[in-house]
């Protein structure tokens, strides 16, 4: 009966290990529609797989009137738990030429506005969660000027969290048609403002874009604190590996 408990535990704590390990999960789809149309004027030579629409109303190209190029491709935000991510073919953490990646807003109470922002660090992957105030600066875009805010230029406001985040990039998966060379930014953690608004569920809307505005990327979904039953299962499982390890070099020695 023992070994059968013992063996249980570790086909369980495998099942975590190679299901975090080997499978790209970085949540639900939460991708909503940006707003504005459909770059469609493309010609057939320019199209390079990034046209249509996504999961989300995304509209899988750059916004009308700017340049016409997957590089700037913004393609959907994700959410698990409380953490955020995004995906696009724009390369989030070295930009492209001069023009760089901007913060990630979040409206946190459904009226108009932002109330924090994921102040980013793109060079060193870190970031900043500060709480705006009514006279924060919200810089715009130096084009495109429908796609702004753009990022936040930082006076006194309010720091409620900090963090880093991971960066990857991800050819297997099929995130918007035959779209390649996805790059991936994921560890955006929302709990900070769960706990500064001393809730357990959080119902949100983001938003992101470069510098130039040329694609702009909106999402909204329901922030979840982790599920404490999920947590401890986990933690039997690795408890279960070492108590087993511990009875076989009992049994050698």
């Amino acid at each position: 009966m023992k070994k059968t408990f013992w063996n249980f535990m570790i086909v369980l704590a495998c099942f975590f290990w190679f299901s975090n390990a080997f499978a790209l999960n970085i949540g639900t789809n939460i991708t909503t529609f940006d707003g504005q149309s459909s770059n469609s004027e493309v010609s057939a030579a320019d199209k390079m797989g990034y046209t249509g629409l996504g999961v989300g109303l995304e509209d899988q190209e750059t916004e009308p009137g700017t340049a016409r190029h997957e590089r700037w491709d913004l393609e959907g935000f994700f959410l698990k738990g409380t953490v955020l991510s995004m995906v696009g073919q724009w390369d989030f953490v070295n930009g492209y030429s001069s023009y760089t990646s901007g913060d990630i807003f979040i409206n946190a109470d459904n009226s108009e506005g932002y109330d924090y922002v994921f102040d980013v660090d793109w060079s060193n992957q870190t970031y900043e969660l500060l709480k705006l105030h009514g006279n924060s600066n919200l810089e715009t875009t130096t084009y495109k000027k429908s796609s702004a805010p753009w990022r936040l230029n930082k006076t006194n406001e309010e720091l409620v969290g900090s963090g880093a985040f991971s960066n990857t990039e991800d050819n297997s998966v099929p995130f918007y048609g035959d779209d390649v060379n996805h790059n991936i930014v994921s560890g955006f953690d929302l709990l900070p403002i769960l706990k500064d608004l001393s809730v357990t569920d959080l119902e949100f809307a983001a938003h992101f874009t470069m510098q130039c505005g040329n694609d702009e990327l909106e999402g909204s979904g329901t922030a979840t604190v982790p599920e404490p039953a999920t947590i401890m299962l986990m933690g039997a499982g690795l408890i279960g590996i070492a108590g087993y390890s511990r009875r076989k070099l009992q049994k050698r020695s």
